[in-house]
């Protein structure tokens, strides 16, 4: 085959012309790839930019997820405990008037006129009370009626990550609370009550009272337990958060300087396209 030479030149090889095509053409991918990073904001998008990051940035974002999860699961257990604490905290409350409505009435001094009336505002208080423990429901869970089913929660991102709230059933006779009475509250009035209280009586309440009050504890450390789980969900999310994005996040700042290089790089690699060009042109001259 003929072969027309000019200072290396071939007319069917075109070498440099070829070879600043293929430069232009790497300048253009890699400008597409830092204007992509520029626009998405991430350097590691996808699977293809860098597998190995990418698998480990799904990985923590799959756990963030799960600590989503937990938080929520949280937050809605939050509510359930809170409102059993206040209803608590009113019966351990309301013990405490119904111990002195009770003292008084053992006092011998007194007429059972005198003695009924005080346990007629010792009924009314528990009746209160009981009240009280009807009330303590949130979003349909109520830790302090009779029946009460103990509280799961998620507490973490891993299988077995959770909590259990035991239910407190603080109905009267329910095993914690006891007003030391024949029968279970609520009482319509105090018909019922043969004889005057004594001791006796004042050591069955005195018992259930601190029967409440490490019911009240438990419930208190349970939500103070929630609360501080919480703060360390957060914490781990955000540590997280930007973990990945120091693995995956594009510097704004170098992508800008490396567009503006390329850039410049594409002007020169245009012009030696031109000159490339050129020598076909060159070579005709010869023939004119």
């Amino acid at each position: 085959m003929a072969r027309v030479g000019w200072m290396g030149f071939s007319v069917h090889s075109m070498a440099e012309t070829n070879a600043a095509l293929q430069h232009i053409d790497r300048l253009t991918r890699d400008t597409l790839e830092v204007q992509t990073r520029i626009a998405t904001g991430l350097k590691v998008g996808s699977a293809k930019d860098n597998g190995t990051i990418w698998a480990l940035a799904q990985g923590m974002r799959a756990s963030n997820g799960g600590r989503v999860t937990a938080m929520r699961s949280i937050d809605a257990a939050t509510g359930v405990v809170e409102v059993a604490l206040a209803a608590a905290n009113g019966i351990s409350d309301i013990m405490i008037e119904m111990k002195s409505k009770l003292v008084a009435a053992t006092d011998t001094s007194l007429d059972e006129a005198s003695w009924r009336n005080l346990m007629g505002e010792y009924v009314s208080l528990g009746n209160e009370m009981n009240r009280l423990v009807e009330a303590a429901a949130f979003n349909g869970i109520n830790l302090l009626e009779a029946g009460a089913t103990d509280l799961s929660v998620v507490t973490g991102p891993q299988p077995g990550d959770t909590m259990t709230i035991a239910a407190e059933d603080m109905t009267d006779g329910g095993g914690i609370v006891d007003v030391a009475l024949t029968g279970t509250l609520p009482y319509p009035d105090t018909a019922h009550i043969l004889t005057q209280p004594d001791q006796a009586m004042i050591n069955t309440f005195d018992s259930s009272m601190t029967d409440v009050n490490a019911a009240v504890s438990r419930l208190g450390t349970s939500l103070r337990t929630l609360e501080v789980q919480k703060v360390l969900l957060q914490k781990q999310s955000d540590v997280t958060e930007a973990s990945i994005g120091h693995l995956v996040d594009a510097d704004l700042g170098e992508e800008s300087a490396k567009l503006n290089a390329l850039m410049v790089r594409q002007q020169l690699g245009v012009q030696a396209l031109g000159i490339a060009n050129e020598a076909p042109r060159m070579i005709l001259g010869f023939f004119r």
